[in-house]
């Protein structure tokens, strides 16, 4: 069937969910519609009129191409939700997870508040399953941490130890509801350096529930326009976000104390041993890693994924695909195998 470019990049970013066996509104397609580009990149040679719908898309052109016969061969549509023809169980799924993810969200904002005391943390926020309201019982919540130049090792040592402290933090086969401090950056260093599909849907539904800087998650995404490159809207100005933690003056305060404690050879000295004995606990754990992912250990960045669900996600999807007949074959990030 001739197809034109934003006809497939709709089936595709269907199916991409699909393999999260979540289904997309209208508006949601258009939000996350995997960029044209991409797909003309991907397969290369195309014709004029496949890449006629290149220009400027708009909302409704998506929800009038997803109107169109030629979609129907592919797709189905049922209460306002977008699937893969035959697959419209995912609807059940999608809202029994958002029912769980609505009460992680409460427990997340009730806990994450009082972050604000830790000192050197510029922003707080979710990803993984819980972002995008798709969490399962037993899944973790996956927390982003922005922290500033030079004091990632104190950050990420004290919120650990905060975390543990009031055991919430996920450690071994106590997972479900627990948080994973699995990501760290620098607030001098925030572009993300391993691009795909997979991490530019990802970080899309990145959700920053505390800004310690104002502006920084702006700034985030400026550093990552690279996402433009998967994603067609991956815009720059900032949504009104209802998960955002008001500002607690106390807790921001006994911050900056801290702050201004550290700010001295006493915290350079500190951030120095933290560092030492934090590497070199990461260096004994990480080598009992099995599976398909990434650690990335230094002062810009502290990524723990040894098994990250990437690679499982774009096999599925790129088998999906070869199924509706479409030789459209992502990648991974390059991720390493332990």
């Amino acid at each position: 069937m001739n197809l034109n470019l934003l006809e497939k990049s709709i089936i595709t970013t269907i199916t991409y969910y699909d393999v999260l066996d979540y289904p997309l509104t209208g508006f949601e397609v258009f939000k996350y519609l995997i960029n044209p580009l991409h797909i003309v990149e991907l397969l290369g040679v195309v014709s004029d009129t496949e890449i006629e719908p290149i220009g400027k898309i708009e909302l409704i052109d998506v929800l009038e191409v997803l109107k169109n016969r030629n979609l129907s061969f592919y797709i189905e549509e049922k209460n306002g939700f977008y699937f893969l023809k035959g697959n419209g169980e995912i609807i059940k799924i999608r809202i029994e997870r958002q029912k769980i993810s609505d009460e992680m969200w409460k427990k997340t904002k009730k806990i994450v508040k009082w972050l604000q005391f830790i000192p050197y943390i510029k922003m707080v926020a979710v990803s993984g399953s819980l972002a995008m309201y798709n969490a399962k019982k037993e899944s973790d919540i996956d927390l982003l941490i922005v922290a500033k130049n030079k004091r990632i090792w104190t950050a990420r040592f004290m919120a650990t130890l905060f975390f543990q402290i009031i055991g919430e933090r996920r450690y071994g086969k106590k997972t479900a509801g627990r948080f994973c401090l699995n990501h760290y950056i620098a607030d001098e260093s925030l572009k993300i350096n391993f691009p795909s599909l997979y991490n530019a849907q990802t970080y899309a539904h990145l959700v920053p529930i505390l800004e310690g800087e104002k502006g920084i998650y702006n700034k985030f995404q400026q550093e990552n326009n690279w996402m433009n490159n998967y994603l067609a809207f991956y815009d720059f100005q900032k949504l009104k976000n209802q998960q955002s933690i008001k500002i607690n003056s106390l807790l921001r305060f006994i911050a900056r104390v801290n702050e201004i404690i550290l700010n001295t050879f006493i915290g350079n000295i500190l951030e120095k041993i933290l560092r030492f004995f934090q590497k070199r606990h990461i260096k004994k754990h990480s080598s009992q890693n099995q599976g398909e992912g990434r650690i990335v250990v230094n002062d810009n960045q502290l990524e723990f994924h040894p098994d990250s669900p990437e690679a499982g996600i774009i096999d599925k999807y790129n088998q999906k695909m070869l199924e509706l007949g479409f030789e459209i074959i992502e990648k991974n990030s390059g991720l390493n195998k332990n």
